[in-house]
């Protein structure tokens, strides 16, 4: 039989539901994995990976004399990364799901 229009509206629901989820989850893993912050030692904070989305650094400019800072955030590549992560997840659960059919047959 196949379904009524009302329940293939409610199922597709959680399934994007679990996408969005699993999505933010790889993003916060690999921000949290390639986060640099070499703040203390004249250096600058990076996040994001494969595109870094915000850098801040501070520093002793020798033209001004002075020590400066400065901070950098770029929506796109932010845009980027939560993309890439949404790609690898979906990768992830194809892969899972491919070998999990195997090891049952």
């Amino acid at each position: 039989m196949h379904a009524k229009p009302e329940q293939r509206k409610t199922s597709i629901v959680p399934a994007l539901f679990k996408v969005l989820v699993g999505t933010i989850g790889v993003f916060a893993i690999l921000t949290v994995c390639f986060y640099h912050n070499e703040l203390n030692i004249d250096g600058n904070l990076t996040l994001g990976f494969p595109w870094i989305f915000y850098r801040e650094g501070s520093g002793y400019s020798l033209d001004l004399k002075e020590h400066v800072g400065y901070q950098e955030f770029e929506l796109l590549k932010l845009i980027g990364d939560i993309l890439f992560a949404a790609i690898l997840y979906l990768l992830i659960l194809w892969i899972y799901r491919f070998f999990s059919r195997k090891l049952k047959k």
